[in-house]
């Protein structure tokens, strides 16, 4: 007997695609989708700029993108079986790298584990709340703007790559990520702020606010030039300039509330009485969960999520009564 599905569904708010752009699957586990892999779904003819990509929890990597188009790549998260209450399924879905190519401006790359090292040579693009095991290159062989690099955890570095000594690449947005470090040339110019970094870091032309430095390397934090560096914190005695709200030889047991108890990521949020809590320059609190953006657990991308589904074993009738608990990720 043909049995009705009747959905009971617990909204807490829903963040909307854009309506004229198609959705396309992206699934290799042998469910029927759209495509495969990544790059199939990036060449094919049917697939528009500016569409997306819904690529779908997987043990097995969907390869690698090389990008000359723009569009919204959208996975579901990381660390799923640690942070409860994020994804009913608790799979990740698992790309190589990307590079993102003259042509795929307007790239937005959230919500996946990235597990090698990629390229960004384009501007108006955003890779936002993702695992990226390998380094993020900024391509200094073209002159591009707009790059916002926003709630990853990084075990790799952001740095540069490319022979050209000319070009330019501004506003460069390094925001609430967990990393080791940037090392960017003096022709990149942006925004370093909220982050937790692992060692030393530098660059130059840059506006440093809100960071947390861990390492206790009695030398500079930041390094560079023409660089505004406010209110920051870290371990080392001398690793910022004195004043400006800048903090020396913090002790990092009484900044973050620590492994035990906690996921890999939310082991960097702050304990109550941090010396990062309300430090930053307009009273917000330090590091990656601080600001305008903090760092969503998991990676959850800002799409609504089903993080809770409970049916019956088995049904009297033609109905079975299934509850799906969906909320927002903002």
């Amino acid at each position: 007997m043909k049995k009705v599905i009747i959905l009971t569904v617990c909204l807490t708010g829903l963040a909307v695609l854009d309506s004229s752009a198609k959705i396309w699957r992206v699934n290799n586990t042998g469910l029927p989708a759209d495509f495969t892999t990544i790059q199939a779904a990036h060449d094919a003819a049917t697939v528009a700029a500016g569409d997306t990509l819904h690529i779908e929890p997987s043990t097995v990597s969907y390869g690698a993108l090389v990008s000359t188009k723009k569009l919204i790549i959208i996975g579901p998260g990381y660390f799923l079986n640690e942070n409860t209450n994020q994804q009913a399924n608790p799979t990740t879905a698992i790309i190589s790298s990307f590079s993102l190519n003259e042509g795929s401006g307007g790239t937005v790359i959230s919500g996946l584990s990235i597990t090698a090292t990629s390229h960004i040579r384009t501007g108006n693009t955003t890779i936002s709340r993702n695992y990226i095991g390998g380094y993020v290159y900024l391509s200094r062989d073209y002159s591009y703007s707009n790059v916002l690099i926003s709630g990853n955890y990084l075990l790799g570095n952001i740095e540069v790559d490319g022979d050209s000594g000319e070009t330019l690449i501004t506003n460069v947005l390094i925001v609430n990520n967990l990393l080791p470090r940037i090392i960017l040339g003096n022709q990149i110019s942006g925004v370093v702020a909220n982050n937790v970094f692992g060692t030393t870091s530098g660059g130059s032309n840059f506006i440093v606010k809100n960071n947390i430095f861990t390492t206790s390397f009695n030398e500079l934090a930041f390094n560079g030039s023409y660089n505004t560096i406010s209110n920051n914190l870290s371990a080392a005695a001398n690793g910022l300039p004195t004043g400006n709200g800048n903090q020396n030889g913090v002790n990092m047991t009484t900044v973050f509330v620590g492994a035990t108890g906690n996921s890999t990521d939310g082991q960097w949020q702050l304990k109550e009485g941090s010396p990062a809590k309300g430090a930053g320059l307009s009273g917000e609190d330090c590091g990656m969960f601080g600001g305008n953006t903090p760092y969503h657990l998991s990676g959850l991308p800002a799409t609504p999520s089903i993080y809770l589904l409970t049916a019956p074993a088995s049904s009297n009738g033609p109905s079975l009564t299934v509850t799906i608990s969906v909320k927002t990720n903002k």
